[in-house]
């Protein structure tokens, strides 16, 4: 007789930030449009969708393929990352995304940041959030591979002390969740936009909060 394994009770949430924590992707975007249209680059709609969640190098490198830009890779996302720093106490966080961090710290779990971006902006935004609740923050800088590959969500497992089946992990893009789940971890979408496609997640939910958590949490 097969028996289903018994789910690990989950003792870490590790977030997104931007577009899950923060309701930061209209201003990347803005700036990023506005930045490439300077160098001669004008994005479209579906531009704009391909990059949602992708890291700068993968954007640059498409983009550059496309029609060369005449800076390289580190002036360009510099003059991006300026841009958005400086507009950062601009940004909103998402709505219910803090009560949910104060919900998780009441339950006694760990929590931490997993970030896509660089390190200057997921600092930024951690300013901006000024939430005591999170361990640590992990940006692009920190492993060898962004996501969708494994490697940010494992390296955050391993910081915690935990096995990977003990994380959960809320991401609002299919780049995050194909991370999370190729990592071995309870994978949560909660996107801002319906028609975002994922592939195989855990659960695909309006509002995080709605999960069952005591059972989850064990």
């Amino acid at each position: 007789m097969v028996r289903n394994p018994i789910p690990s009770p989950i003792r870490a949430i590790l977030w997104d930030i931007d577009g899950t924590l923060m309701d930061s992707e209209p201003w990347h975007q803005q700036i990023t449009v506005e930045v490439c249209r300077g160098y001669g680059h004008e994005l479209s709609d579906e531009d704009c969708r391909s990059m949602h969640g992708v890291a700068f190098r993968e954007i640059y490198a498409a983009l550059h393929a496309r029609r060369p830009f005449p800076i390289d890779l580190h002036a360009w996302a510099d003059e991006i990352n300026a841009q958005y720093v400086a507009n950062v106490h601009r940004v909103r966080p998402r709505e219910g995304a803090f009560a949910l961090v104060e919900a998780f710290a009441a339950r006694g779990l760990a929590q931490a940041c997993v970030s896509n971006g660089g390190r200057m902006i997921v600092d930024a935004n951690m300013r901006a959030m000024s939430i005591p609740h999170f361990r640590f923050s992990i940006a692009r800088e920190d492993v060898a591979n962004g996501k969708p590959h494994p490697e940010p969500y494992l390296l955050a497992a391993r910081m915690l002390g935990l096995a990977p089946e003990a994380c959960a992990v809320i991401e609002d893009s299919p780049t995050g969740a194909r991370s999370a789940k190729a990592a071995g971890m309870l994978t949560i979408a909660w996107p801002q936009h319906p028609a975002v496609v994922f592939d195989t997640v855990d659960h695909l939910v309006e509002d995080p909060a709605s999960l069952d958590w005591d059972a989850l949490c064990g």
